[in-house]
Parts: C-alpha cells; sequence; structure tokens
C-alpha cells in the first residue's frame, strides 16, 4: 500500500514527494487505463478464438501431427484386448499435400477434437501421454459420460497423434488405454535413424483411385466378436491372429525385414476381414461391381507382387504397401521425429525388443484394479465354471451376511445419532427399526440354514 511505502521512507529520513501525472489523452485520441487496455486485449483474444473455430481443417493441416496406425488397429478396444493381448503401431508422420487428408484413417476425427480443445495449436507445455488422455476424454465424452454415443474412439488415434517417431502401444485385460508405451523417436541414435530411413524407403502409400467409402459407412456393420452367434473360442483365434500379426510387424521393423513386415501387413488385413468384414470391403453384398473393383486393387498391390499390404484405415483410405522395389504413383512418407508437446526421453532399442508381447489376456489387468461386476464380495473374480451346491450356498450366506451387516450398520449409525432421529419422522423410525430387525433375522436365518 502507497502508506506503508510513504512510512518506509520517513523511518530513512527520506523526503518523497509522489507527483500524479494528469492522465489526459493527447488530442484526437480516446483515454484509456490499464484496465480498459487488458479488456480490449481480453476482447481481441475471445475474437481470435472465435474466428479459429469457424476455419475448416485445413487451415490446421500444419499445425496439427498427422499418424499412420500402421498395424494392430482395433487392439486399442476393450471388446478386442480382453480377448487377447496385443499392440497397435502407429507411426507419426510429417505432413505431406497428397497423403494428409480427411476419411483416410489418419485419425481426422480426432484432429478436430484436437483444433476445438487446443485452438488449432498443441499443449506444449503437456507430455504426449497427459495430452493423449486429455484429446482422448473430450473425444469419449459422449460415450463415457453421457453415453449419447455407443462407439469409442481408440486410444491409438491419441497417442500416435501425440507421440513421435514410430510406436507400439500394448494393450491387455479389456483396457481402453495402453498399459506400456514404446517409443522410437531418436534420430541421432544411428539404429533407430537406420530403422526410419529403412521404413521410408520401403513403404509405399497408394492412392486408391475411386471412392472406397460408401456414403453411410459403417465399419462394424458386422462385428463378429460382439456377435453372441459366434463361439467364444472363434473369437479369440481372430483377435489372437490379429494380435500375432502386430506383434510380426513390430519385430520386422526392429530387424527392418521387408518380407516379414509385408506378410505382417497381409495378415493384419485378413484378421479385419474375419473379425468386422466391412473393415475390407465396404461394398460388400450392396455393389458387387465395386466391390470386385476395390479387391482386385488390393490382389495388385498385395503378394506376391508386393512383400504385402494394408488399408491406412478402415474400408480404405490409402494402401500401405511394403516392397524392396519402387511401386507406380506411391507417394512415400517422412517420419516425424520432432517432439509434438513437451520434448520426452525415446525408448532405446533395448527397450523395444523387450517391450510387452501378444498373448493370453492376463488374470487381473496390467494396471488399474478390476471393475466390480468381476469380482464377489470378497474382492475376487469369479471362478471360471459353475460351483458346486456348496460352494453356491457358501457365496450364498457371505453375501447375506455382508449385506446385512451392511443394513445393520447403516441404521445404528443412524440412531445413534441425535439430529438424525430428529429429522426422521415417527414412521421413518419405525421403518429403520424393523428393517434392522428383518435384516438381523434374515442374517441369522441364512447364516444357520446354509452354513
Amino acid at each position: 500500500q502507497l502508506e506503508e511505502r510513504m512510512s518506509l521512507f520517513e523511518k530513512a529520513g527520506l523526503d518523497v514527494r509522489i507527483v500524479v501525472a494528469p492522465r489526459k489523452a493527447a488530442p484526437g485520441l480516446e483515454e484509456r487505463s490499464s484496465t480498459s487496455m487488458k479488456e480490449r486485449l481480453r476482447e481481441m483474444l475471445a475474437a481470435e478464438d472465435a474466428a479459429k473455430q469457424q476455419l475448416p481443417m485445413e487451415a490446421f493441416h500444419r499445425s496439427l501431427p498427422w499418424r499412420f496406425c500402421f498395424c494392430g488397429g482395433w487392439m486399442d478396444l476393450k471388446w478386442c484386448n480382453e480377448l487377447w493381448s496385443g499392440c497397435a503401431i502407429t507411426i507419426n508422420i510429417a505432413f505431406h499435400e497428397g497423403i494428409c487428408r480427411d476419411e483416410c484413417g489418419l485419425a481426422t476425427s480426432s484432429r478436430k477434437w484436437a483444433a476445438k480443445l487446443w485452438n488449432g495449436g498443441m499443449p506444449k507445455h503437456l507430455g504426449p501421454l497427459r495430452a493423449a488422455q486429455f484429446l482422448w476424454g473430450a473425444e469419449n465424452f459422449d460415450a463415457a459420460a453421457t453415453e449419447e454415443r455407443l462407439y469409442w474412439a481408440g486410444s491409438q488415434d491419441h497417442c500416435g497423434l501425440l507421440f513421435s517417431g514410430v510406436n507400439k502401444l500394448c494393450y491387455a485385460g479389456g483396457r481402453h488405454w495402453p498399459h506400456t508405451v514404446v517409443s522410437l523417436c531418436d534420430p541421432a541414435d544411428p539404429r533407430q535413424a537406420a530403422i526410419f530411413a529403412w521404413l521410408e524407403r520401403v513403404v509405399h502409400i497408394v492412392d486408391i483411385p475411386f471412392v472406397s467409402r460408401p456414403p453411410g459407412y459403417n465399419s462394424q456393420e458386422v462385428n463378429r466378436l460382439k456377435d453372441p452367434s459366434v463361439p467364444l473360442a472363434e473369437k479369440v483365434r481372430m483377435v489372437r491372429t490379429l494380435a500375432e500379426a502386430s506383434e510380426q510387424a513390430w519385430e520386422a521393423i526392429l530387424a527392418m525385414d521387408a518380407a516379414k513386415l509385408g506378410k505382417a501387413l497381409s495378415d493384419t488385413m485378413a484378421a479385419w476381414e474375419a473379425m468386422l468384414p466391412y473393415t475390407t470391403d465396404p461394398y460388400r453384398g450392396k455393389d458387387a461391381a465395386k466391390s470386385e473393383e476395390l479387391r482386385a486393387f488390393v490382389a495388385r498391390h498385395g503378394f506376391p507382387h508386393t512383400a504385402g499390404c494394408l488399408f491406412s484405415g478402415a474400408g480404405g483410405g490409402f494402401l500401405m504397401v511394403v516392397s524392396e522395389a519402387s511401386v507406380e504413383g506411391a507417394m512415400k512418407m517422412r517420419i516425424n521425429t520432432d517432439p509434438v508437446v513437451l520434448p520426452y526421453g525415446s525408448s532405446t532399442i533395448e527397450e523395444a525388443h523387450s517391450a510387452p508381447r501378444a498373448g493370453p489376456p492376463p488374470s487381473k489387468p496390467p494396471w488399474g484394479v478390476a471393475t466390480p461386476w468381476h469380482l464377489d464380495v470378497d474382492g475376487r473374480p469369479f471362478p471360471d465354471k459353475a460351483p458346486d451346491a456348496s460352494q453356491l450356498a457358501t457365496q450364498m450366506w457371505r453375501s447375506a451376511s455382508f449385506a446385512c451387516s451392511r443394513v445393520v450398520a447403516n441404521a445404528r449409525s443412524c440412531l445413534l445419532f441425535d439430529s438424525c432421529v430428529e429429522a426422521c419422522n415417527s414412521d421413518a423410525r419405525v421403518a429403520t427399526v424393523a428393517a434392522v430387525a428383518v435384516a438381523s433375522v434374515v442374517g441369522v436365518a441364512l447364516g444357520r440354514g446354509l452354513r
């Protein structure tokens, strides 16, 4: 405060005078204060933000990242990885005029959410994992919170956008989020630099010269993993095929083995067709001519003409073709190793080799806790097979005793506090006492009868 400052000067024996100069704007200028200037700046920023929100996505093509889901698509959804553990492999790419466009499986819906969330920029104060979590939460709010949407956007979209370089996202246990992320993004490491250069050389991006997705396309029009008529063993087999294909792709990348990588991509395409038939043929059963045209196009770019190929997204987009030789009309991607957000340390090649592998689902989730409906009242998973009569009776008795003990405890706690008693009317008190009595009788009867 001004008075406090003046008292300090007086104590120091200093003769200080404060002169307040008149605030008068020069002729022709409006009078302003620091408060009014701050308010004007706020208005300018708000107007700029509003203008950015009205811009088309093309305005953010160079400011927002791009990614390919290179292998293991669908492993990032819980209804898939609950049947078999596996990975999704993403490649963060630099902007390319011919490749980077909407409706091609390059996480364009997630990029639109990023434009809304961060106003066309990227959160440079956040690490890639935290930023990906925020982006995943924003896009999936209608599925998780309001439940107004039935499908979930897979987290490999968001992680693939925020983690630069080549990434292995490991999923298991019916989780939407990867329990392990291996990110190779260090061009200063000669071994990683060799992998990046090799991938840029042998992976060819081929544009499909016709519309591969019909209007109203739904990749899950048929989902055999959600079909109750499909035996569980068959579902497990399909997901295992997908998981093992993506595992082979990761091994091929580390070994720089084009033949193995191409086969892994082709095996992924076959696994997609078994699980979700409309991901590989969106015209199936609807337009025989277009269906045949698309299948013929894929066949011309697959084995044995090349090492193998895979769609860049469900229903088409581009063909990602693996070949040591050149591919006519193909474009070349450039892997982005620059940090998209806050810089982070790259994984090592040794960590990439020792990353979790595809395999049976774990007995318990690799992180977090099992959801309540997977547990009994003692917090233990339900048995895989039906219990015999004595086990069932014991479990019923324990469940009833547990429930009754909670009723008794809650009722007693209400009766012990005068404020609660006074707040209850006489009918409520009678009902509470009756609940205690009934619970006690039922608990004793069940305990004695089922023990």
